[in-house]
C-alpha cells in the first residue's frame, strides 16, 4: 500500500478514536459514575425547607379558645417605592400599607395574597398567634419568633410550640418543580385545657371595667384549688402577640400598669380579712372571752400609763363583743386585745402554719411572696426594734404586713377546708396538691370561726351589731362565709376587700374582690362579690349537692 493510500485512512482513524473517546466519556458519566454525578446535580438543584407545626391551642374549661394559632398570608416587601405604593393601594387598605411601610411585612387575606402573588410580590404563609387582651395576665403572649414570653405561653412553651420537620424537593434545571423526596409536615404542639370558665372570666373583667379603677377578682374551687376566674384590671386592650415595639412602649409607660397582674404580682395590706389569723391564735393560745368595745383602745405600759390610743372603725363602739361578733362586726378593739394577749411570736407561728409569707405555687411567672413581718425582719429591714404598736397593727392586718389577693383567697380556702391547704391549679392536667396545716385546731373551734364568718353576711341590724357584708348578701339563697376589709394606706383612700366561700358548711367556691383605694370593703367590694355569686348561682355552679341555706 502506498503512502498516499495510508494518508487517506488517517482522518478516519482519528475520527474513530475521537468518537470512541466521546462514547467512553458518556458511558463513564452516565453509567460508571452515574450515582456520583446524580448526587452533585441534586445538590445543585435540590431545595430544602423547615416545616414547623402550629402552636397548640389553649382552651377554657368550657371549651372556648383562649389562645390559638392559624396560618395567614404575609405580604413581604424588602424595598419600598412610590410605584409599589401606587400598585398596592388598589388591593390593600391604608392601615395595611402603613404597617407594611413600618415593618416590611403585613398580614393580608388569602384573596389579596392570590392577586399580589400573581403580580410578582412575595407572600409568605406565616403562623399567627391570637388571644384576647383581657386574658393576658393568665394566657400571656409570644414574641415574633413564636416563643412564649409571659403567662401560660411562657410556662408551657415547650409543650405548646410546634415541632420542626424537613421538606426536601428537586427542581428541574429550568426551575420548575420536579418531585419531592421528603415532605413531612411539622407536628403541631400539644393543646392545653385550663380551669378558667370563659363566661365567668369575661363577666368578672367586665365588672371591673365598670369600676374603672385598678382592681382584682379571683374565683376558685376550694376543693381542688382550681382557678375558675382571675381578672386583673386594667389589662391590655389589644392582643399582645408579636406586638410591635411602639405599642409595647406605650403599655410599659402607661401609669395604670396594664401589664401588671395585680392578682399575683402586687401586694397590699390585707386589713380586716387577716383577723381570722388573730382569731385562730386567740383560740389556740389566748383566753377567749368577751370584752366591751367603746370605740377606742388605750394601750398602757407596765406602770399603767396610757402611751397609745388606737381607734375602732366605729368610733361609738360595738358594746359587748365575743369572738364571733368581733368577726361579724370587724371590731378592731377586740383584735387589739387578742393580738397583745397572744403576742407576736404566736401570731407569726399561726401565720406561717397557714403559709402566709410563702408563694402559693401557682404555675405563672411573677408571683410575689408578700411580707410576713417579724421582730427580726423589722430590725433587719427597718433598723428598729419591734414595738407593741406593731403587734396591734399586725393583729388587724395592717402595719408592715402585705399579701397578694391570691394569698388571701387561698388563706380562706384553707379555712373552708378546715385546715387543708390546696395549691392553686390552672390546668386540669396538673396534679391536685394538698397539705394539712400544722395546728391542733378542734372541729369546735373551726365551727366558731366559720360561724363568725357566716354572721358577716347574714346578721342584719345597726352598725354596732350587723355583719359588715349583710346588706350586700341579703336574699342570697346560699349561705356565704366571708370577711370584709378596709385596709388603710398612708395618704390615700383605703383598699376595699371582700373574701368569702359558699356554701359555708359544704364549701365549693370562693371569691375575693380587691379594689385599690376603693374605700370601705363592706360598701364597695362586697356588692361586687355578691354579683359574682349571683352569676355563679344563676349559671348552675351550685346545682349539685346540698347548697340551700340552713
Amino acid at each position: 500500500m502506498s503512502k498516499g493510500s495510508l494518508r487517506r485512512y488517517v482522518p478516519f482513524v482519528l475520527f474513530f478514536f475521537m468518537f470512541a473517546y466521546v462514547i467512553y466519556g458518556l458511558v463513564k458519566i452516565q453509567v460508571i459514575e452515574q450515582l456520583e454525578h446524580r448526587g452533585l446535580l441534586n445538590e445543585l438543584l435540590g431545595r430544602s425547607a423547615l416545616n414547623k407545626g402550629l402552636r397548640g391551642t389553649i382552651y377554657s374549661a368550657d371549651g372556648v379558645k383562649l389562645a390559638w394559632s392559624e396560618r395567614v398570608p404575609m405580604l413581604v416587601l424588602k424595598s419600598y417605592s412610590a410605584n409599589d405604593e401606587k400598585k398596592l393601594l388598589k388591593y390593600i387598605d391604608d392601615s395595611q400599607l402603613a404597617i407594611l411601610k413600618n415593618n416590611g411585612s403585613v398580614e393580608i387575606n388569602w384573596e389579596q395574597a392570590f392577586v399580589l402573588q400573581s403580580m410578582g410580590y412575595t407572600v409568605v404563609p406565616t403562623e399567627k398567634r391570637r388571644s384576647y387582651g383581657f386574658l393576658y395576665h393568665i394566657v400571656g403572649s409570644v414574641n415574633k419568633d413564636g416563643e412564649g414570653i409571659s403567662g401560660l405561653e411562657y410556662v408551657y412553651n415547650e409543650i405548646l410550640k410546634g415541632k420542626v420537620s424537613v421538606a426536601y424537593g428537586i427542581k428541574s434545571p429550568g426551575g420548575g418543580y420536579e418531585k419531592g423526596i421528603i415532605d413531612m409536615p411539622g407536628e403541631n404542639g400539644l393543646d392545653l385545657q385550663t380551669t378558667i370558665n370563659f363566661k365567668l372570666q369575661k363577666y368578672s373583667y367586665d365588672l371591673l371595667s365598670e369600676l374603672a379603677t385598678p382592681s382584682v377578682i379571683i374565683v376558685s374551687d376550694v376543693r381542688t384549688g382550681d382557678i375558675i376566674a382571675m381578672a386583673s384590671y386594667p389589662a391590655p386592650e389589644i392582643d399582645l402577640n408579636s406586638l410591635e415595639p411602639i405599642s409595647w412602649d406605650k403599655l410599659l409607660n402607661d401609669p395604670l400598669k396594664p401589664l401588671l397582674n395585680r392578682a399575683i404580682s402586687n401586694v397590699y395590706p390585707p386589713g380586716s380579712t387577716f383577723k381570722v389569723i388573730t382569731a385562730v391564735a386567740e383560740m389556740l393560745y389566748g383566753h377567749v372571752s368577751s370584752i366591751f368595745c367603746g370605740g377606742v383602745y388605750k394601750y398602757r405600759d407596765s406602770k399603767g400609763r396610757v402611751t397609745g390610743t388606737f381607734k375602732d372603725w366605729l368610733i361609738t363602739g360595738h358594746g359587748a363583743v365575743d369572738l364571733k361578733k368581733a368577726l361579724r362586726v370587724s371590731c378592731n378593739v377586740y383584735f387589739y386585745n387578742a393580738a397583745l394577749e397572744v403576742g407576736i411570736e404566736k401570731l407569726v407561728e399561726v401565720s406561717k402554719a397557714f403559709h402566709i409569707g410563702e408563694k402559693t405555687g401557682i404555675e405563672l411567672p411573677g408571683e410575689a411572696r408578700g411580707t410576713l413581718p417579724t421582730p427580726e425582719w423589722k430590725l433587719e429591714n427597718i433598723g428598729e426594734k419591734w414595738y407593741p404598736g406593731d403587734t396591734l397593727h399586725f393583729g388587724i392586718g395592717q402595719g408592715f404586713l402585705s399579701l397578694t389577693p391570691l394569698q388571701v383567697i387561698y388563706l380562706y380556702n384553707t379555712i373552708a377546708n378546715r385546715g387543708v391547704f390546696t395549691k392553686p391549679r390552672l390546668l386540669f392536667s396538673e396534679e391536685i396538691q394538698t397539705k394539712e396545716i400544722k395546728l391542733n385546731l378542734s372541729e369546735e373551734k373551726w365551727d366558731i370561726l366559720i360561724r363568725g364568718l357566716e354572721e358577716v353576711t347574714t346578721i342584719r341590724g345597726s352598725a354596732a351589731n350587723a355583719g359588715t357584708a349583710s346588706k350586700s348578701f341579703q336574699g342570697f339563697p346560699i349561705t356565704v362565709a366571708g370577711k370584709t376589709g378596709t385596709a388603710q394606706v398612708y395618704n390615700q383612700e383605703p383598699h376595699a376587700w371582700f373574701v368569702g366561700f359558699a356554701p359555708s358548711r359544704n364549701p365549693k367556691y370562693s371569691v375575693v374582690v380587691l379594689i385599690e383605694n376603693g374605700g370601705s370593703g363592706g360598701v364597695n367590694a362586697a356588692p361586687v362579690a355578691r354579683k359574682i355569686f349571683d352569676f355563679m348561682y344563676e349559671n348552675g355552679f351550685f346545682k349539685e349537692g346540698n347548697n340551700e341555706k340552713k
